[in-house]
């Protein structure tokens, strides 16, 4: 008997169909791997890789739904893993937005053509660290290993969790909140420095601020982020770091008792 014709029997095709549509949604949403610069034929190998390499640890449902009704939820699933994941860039990005916005920096924002929106010098620089940062802490792994966890905490075809998806609205939220008391005291040092500067013109009016406060402030930022940069690279961390374990959690405590494939 052909050895693979074998292993398309018994569910096989409907398990690894229901793995692939998980693992499309989390390769094409999660950070590093869903990135529009990574090409579409090596986003598809990886699909591929996956689900083959996951298909025979993955749990099925006690009352597995039929495989019309598994498909989206299934896909839901793993967008909302890789979204969850890719939230800590997004916290990141916001972060330096905000250093930008306060350095004056945002009145010379030009085309990123990586982003595809207009963006100051800050918010590549900001972009590129996080992701070396989540790639010298093996965080590229981490997450392949969160999916696979989430084969047997959330087996195929049960019921869409609700309880999860809220459980991730709130890891994004916690994850925002870091980033912004990481930005914070750079973000008010510079306010302050643009009271000096508006104290400086009421005292003599001569000083013309614009020309005074703007290089001041972007100066004085710079000089900030650098000094700044250990704290910074631990925040960006503390915030993956969160993401990734609050998932762990949250799956952990909304698994199921599953029975496995025959």
């Amino acid at each position: 008997m052909n050895p693979f014709a074998a292993t398309m029997q018994s569910g096989q095709i409907a398990t690894l169909f229901l793995v692939l549509i998980r693992c499309t949604g989390f390769v094409f949403t999660a950070p590093i791997y869903g990135h529009r610069t990574v090409p579409s034929p090596v986003k598809a190998g990886l699909i591929a890789v996956l689900s083959i390499t996951l298909a025979s640890g993955a749990s099925v449902a006690a009352d597995a739904q039929p495989m019309l009704l598994a498909a989206p939820v299934e896909l839901a699933i793993g967008v909302g893993l890789g979204l969850t994941m890719a939230a800590g860039f997004a916290v990141v990005d916001a972060a330096s937005r905000l250093l930008s916005i306060q350095m004056g920096l945002s009145l010379g924002a030009v085309f990123d053509p990586v982003g595809g929106e207009a963006s100051t010098p800050f918010e590549p620089l900001f972009a590129v660290m996080a992701g070396l940062l989540f790639l010298a802490l093996n965080l590229h792994q981490e997450i392949v290993r969160i999916l696979a966890e989430s084969f047997t905490a959330l087996p195929i075809g049960g019921a869409l969790p609700f309880g999860l998806f809220g459980a991730f609205a709130s890891l994004i939220a916690i994850a925002l909140e870091l980033a912004v008391k990481v930005a914070m005291p750079l973000a008010l040092v510079l306010l302050l420095v643009e009271l000096a500067v508006a104290l400086i013109s009421r005292a003599i009016p001569q000083v013309n601020v614009f020309f005074l406060g703007l290089p001041l402030k972007i100066l004085v930022g710079i000089a900030l982020v650098a000094v700044a940069l250990p704290s910074l690279l631990n925040g960006i961390s503390g915030v993956f770091s969160t993401l990734i374990e609050g998932t762990g959690r949250a799956m952990t405590a909304l698994s199921p008792v599953a029975s496995h494939a025959p």
